[in-house]
Order: structure tokens, then C-alpha cells, then sequence
């Protein structure tokens, strides 16, 4: 019964140390054909900033793109704030994955997508 005790403790403090990240929006709005899209994009929570981060929209023309904040200062936050935006040029679905890693902790990886439907 101790070692069950002893074993429950530990996880519960371990789980307790990792923050989980939050995507906000975490859900993107529909878009429509040659209107302007622009979704402004930011990751909080986690141990840290976002340090790593790639990403692929699928498909590739579909006319939008991720857009960086500029960096100013060494300590700003580049990769926690971003804007999904552009005309969208195709009809129909398009996702966007996102893949990254945050400092200051052992090894927290983060991934999602999302999905954004372009109607007429």
C-alpha cells in the first residue's frame, strides 16, 4: 500500500509541473474567396516561450500565410504571437499544422492544426 501511496504522490506532483499550452483562438472562423483574412494568433501557458516553431498549410497556394511579429529586442517573443492572414484564392479546406518547442523545459513539444473552410 505504500509503495501505491508513494507512486500516486510523485506522478501527481510531476503532472502538476507542466503547464499546458493555449492556443487562442482555438478554433479559426470560416473565410471567404478575395476577402482580406486576417486572424491575429497567440500561444500562452507552457513553461516558457515558444522557441521552435514550423508549420505547413496544405494547400500550398491556397493564397494565405502565417505572419511573425517582428523581433525588436533579444527578449521579445517572436514565435507566441502571430496573425493567419492573406486573400484566400481556392475553395474547400485548408490546414495549417503547427509544430514547436518551448525553453525552459525538458523536452515540451507542442503540435495542432487547424482547420480553416474558404466558401464562395
Amino acid at each position: 500500500m505504500n509503495h501505491y501511496l508513494r507512486a500516486f504522490v510523485i506522478s501527481f506532483f510531476l503532472t502538476g509541473c507542466g503547464n499546458h499550452l493555449v492556443f487562442e483562438p482555438n478554433k479559426l472562423p470560416d473565410g471567404y474567396i478575395d476577402q482580406e483574412y486576417y486572424v491575429p494568433i497567440t500561444i500562452s501557458g507552457g513553461t516558457g516561450p515558444v522557441v521552435d516553431l514550423s508549420y505547413e498549410i496544405h494547400p500550398s497556394n491556397s493564397g494565405l500565410k502565417l505572419v511573425f511579429s517582428e523581433k525588436k529586442y533579444y527578449t521579445k517573443y517572436v514565435y507566441n504571437n502571430f496573425t493567419k492572414e492573406g486573400k484566400p484564392q481556392l475553395q474547400g479546406i485548408v490546414t495549417i499544422n503547427i509544430r514547436g518547442g518551448v525553453v525552459a523545459s525538458a523536452g515540451q513539444y507542442f503540435e495542432k492544426q487547424y482547420e480553416i473552410y474558404i466558401q464562395l
